[in-house]
């Protein structure tokens, strides 16, 4: 099938994204430029600064510039005349930082601009950077009852919504069995902790259009109109934050992991926070998969082995003095395609854990080394519940 052509928000977005990034930005500056001695120039200017900051005031600082009709007309006067240079702009008297490059001084111009917005913004990186979103030059002189137009030039580029998904870990679904004579079962510590590296996907289901808009009578399968996918990814704290064009009805979804199911939340329009009051923080609680809790003990092999008659040559090192290995490193590999290694962390007195508390219950590959000692390999059946692996390292010869 031929590719279908973008509907308006995607257009919308390609035209944000152009501008901005993908990266978006959290505030801004509004470079208000007018000509304050051209009469009822103040007066559009104050009514769309006064606009602008009832409806974009928590992202952009509005910095109203006045420039002359006059001193614009004598300085071209001047430079046609002897011929002077018209040099760059001295950021001293700026009315705030704008870096060369990003637009050509009012005053340098070959016609001065009445009014004109200037958006100032800050990347990734840290750099300043610009776009012009409205602007009109002499003789053309807008009037107030054009205010609410010129507001809806520039309003577009401030549509799109910052979210942040905080992920925590809820309770683990309780069996039939687990609650004894109507008492429920006591519960042991529960971690909420998520973590980074958790993948986060707000999908916005934007209208494709109208199928009686379609210039050759066929509208495409709604099974052709696929939602607009933003991902994130979480971090330490568990949290993801992703920028976005809100569409009527918006899901937000968390991908399945070994360690909990994946799920998908509602996010209707309406729900959503107000430009001025920050971003929407949407509270996500993951349904944890039943896994093993593993403990794994690194210890120096004794010269003399412990008895082990009473039980059938198998040696309960449980109940055995251990010298621990505090230096030694363990990696956790479960025996299935796609899995990668953990890191156990050491918690003293050389036991070693997962460290968001346990594995998928299954095979796994245990590999315990240190500095002297030969490494050890085992590889262990994991099951629900606790499982308490012991490890002798021989030292090196």
């Amino acid at each position: 099938m031929a590719a279908l052509p973008k509907g308006p928000a995607q257009q919308h977005v390609d035209m944000l994204d152009k501008v901005f990034g993908p990266e978006y930005f959290d505030h801004g500056r509004l470079v208000l430029t007018v000509a304050r001695d051209i009469t009822g120039m103040m007066k559009v200017a104050h009514k769309l600064q006064a606009k602008v900051n009832g409806s974009l005031g928590a992202v952009v600082e509005v910095i109203m510039e006045h420039v002359k009709y006059e001193w614009w007309a004598k300085l071209h006067e001047t430079t046609t005349t002897v011929g002077l240079h018209k040099g760059p702009e001295v950021p001293d008297c700026q009315v705030t930082d704008i870096p060369d490059g990003i637009r050509n001084h009012p005053y340098k111009r070959d016609h001065l601009p009445t009014l004109e917005a200037l958006l100032l913004w800050e990347d990734a990186t840290g750099l300043t950077r610009g776009h012009c979103l409205y602007s009109v030059s002499h003789p053309e002189v807008p009037s107030v009852e054009q205010v609410d137009s010129i507001f809806a030039e520039i309003e577009p580029y401030f549509a799109k919504r910052w979210l942040v998904a905080e992920l925590r870990m809820g309770l683990p679904i309780q069996g039939d069995l687990e609650e004894v004579e109507g008492v429920a079962a006591e519960e042991p510590g529960h971690d909420e902790h998520v973590g980074a590296g958790v993948d986060v996907t707000i999908l916005a289901c934007h209208a494709y259009g109208f199928a009686r808009g379609q210039a050759d009578g066929a509208a495409p399968h709604v099974r052709h109109c696929q939602p607009m996918a933003i991902r994130a990814v979480t971090d330490d704290a568990g949290r993801a934050r992703a920028c976005f064009l809100p569409a009527e009805v918006n899901k937000v979804q968390v991908a399945e992991t070994d360690l909990f199911h994946g799920t998908e939340v509602t996010l209707p329009k309406a729900d959503l926070r107000a430009i001025d009051q920050g971003p929407t923080v949407v509270k996500i609680t993951l349904t944890p998969k039943a896994v093993a809790a593993l403990t794994v003990h690194v210890f120096i092999l004794p010269k003399k082995l412990p008895s082990a008659e009473d039980t059938d040559g198998i040696i309960d090192w449980a109940s055995e003095d251990r010298d621990a290995l505090p230096s030694a490193t363990v990696e956790a590999t479960p025996l299935k395609d796609g899995s990668i290694s953990q890191k156990l962390c050491h918690k003293g007195k050389g036991v070693f854990v997962p460290e968001f508390g346990g594995l998928p219950e299954g095979c796994v590959s245990l590999v315990a080394t240190c500095p002297g000692y030969q490494s050890e390999e085992k590889v262990v059946m994991l099951l629900v519940g606790a499982n308490d692996i012991y490890v002798p390292l021989r030292r090196v010869p």
